[in-house]
């Protein structure tokens, strides 16, 4: 038992106003996987979203598929799709292919989505979110075993359908439920292989969630010890100067872009536009400085959950707009330095 250290959330924005494109973006995001893999990381995972002013990545699964044929053994996961925009025996294909491609690398982060403006997109009613990521979960076990089925719901019907080709593995492809209010945290327990947590720096409210679907897992009759958790989080690495003068513009619009859709960026009324926190609040999000100090931040994540069979601490070292170099710099540090100390806690 230890951590699994994994890089992400790779999103592939590109902030109006940066000189980066969006063909640099996605070919720079292979570039430091490969990279990441080569020092040690354990998994790389990416993030979607629809419609948004940045091109937040909007695709995960053929990205995935490009990051399969990349690399040759680093896990690889979506954290997260967002369940109610894809049709489940669409999703069960891709998600079969990527596995095969992979070798059997795919974990299925899914999630409910929150952004009007996306079901509004997608003519989703909000109102059916949990019902179809319900459902489709069910639909996805068992599609991936390659026998036909029958799925008479709410939302999906299907008649005697089959899936084919199966994932890689007989037992299908593990699938980790994302969400931070009480019923989704237990939603993950029962239904899910695993839990993914979004940012946050208090370790005991991590424990606690935890516990949550742990307790939950175990209702379903499930062994707690082999449920996997995951937990995203923000840090930057830097040696020579002041890491957070590096990050910080980065930063700022990552966590902003949430805050912007919040207050109605990226709608017909709206265009788009950030809307940042203040710069504690960014600082405490975002641990940024020497390798020591963000070992200092993190080596309690890390020894919270050291003993759990199955745990990804999942670190963010690529910013909106940050350059190739600049980031790869910081992947490298962290490989290097950061990894060790986290693995020995």
């Amino acid at each position: 038992m230890t951590v699994q250290v994994g890089i992400g959330l790779f999103t592939a924005q590109v902030p109006p106003g940066s000189d980066r494109t969006y063909e640099r973006e996605y070919r720079e995001t292979i570039d430091m996987v490969r990279l990441a893999e080569t020092l040690g990381f354990d998994s790389a995972w990416v993030s979607e979203h629809h419609g948004a002013g940045d091109g937040y990545m909007s695709s995960l699964l053929p990205t995935l598929a490009a990051l399969a044929a990349a690399t040759e053994h680093i896990k690889l996961g979506t954290g997260v799709m967002l369940t109610p925009f894809h049709h489940p025996l669409r999703l069960a294909e891709d998600a079969a292919t990527v596995d095969l491609i992979s070798g059997g690398r795919l974990i299925l982060g899914l999630g409910l989505g929150w952004r009007e403006e996306e079901f509004r997109m997608f003519g989703v009613p909000v109102g059916e979110r949990v019902r179809r990521a319900v459902e489709t979960v069910d639909i996805l076990r068992r599609a991936w075993t390659g026998e036909r089925f029958t799925h008479e719901g709410k939302v999906f019907s299907f008649q005697q359908v089959k899936v084919t080709p199966p994932p890689s593995r007989p037992d299908g492809i593990p699938i980790y439920l994302g969400g931070m209010t009480e019923a989704s945290i237990r939603r993950a327990g029962r239904l899910g292989d695993g839990y993914i947590r979004s940012r946050g720096a208090d370790v005991e409210a991590m424990k606690q969630d935890a516990h949550l679907a742990d307790e939950a897992a175990r209702q379903a009759g499930k062994n707690p010890a082999s449920f996997g958790f995951a937990q995203l989080q923000n840090a930057f690495v830097w040696q020579d100067g002041d890491a957070w003068d590096i990050v910080k513009q980065g930063a700022a619009h990552h966590i902003g872009v949430y805050g912007g859709w919040a207050e109605g960026s990226d709608t017909p009324d709206k265009g788009f536009f950030i809307d940042p926190p203040d710069d504690a609040t960014l600082r405490q999000i975002t641990p940024a400085g020497s390798p020591s100090e963000v070992i200092q931040a993190l080596r309690p994540i890390a020894a919270a959950f050291a003993e759990r069979r199955d745990f990804h601490l999942i670190v963010r070292l690529h910013y909106p707009g940050m350059a190739f170099d600049t980031a790869a710099t910081a992947i490298e540090l962290f490989g290097e330095k950061v990894i060790p100390a986290l693995k020995g806690a």
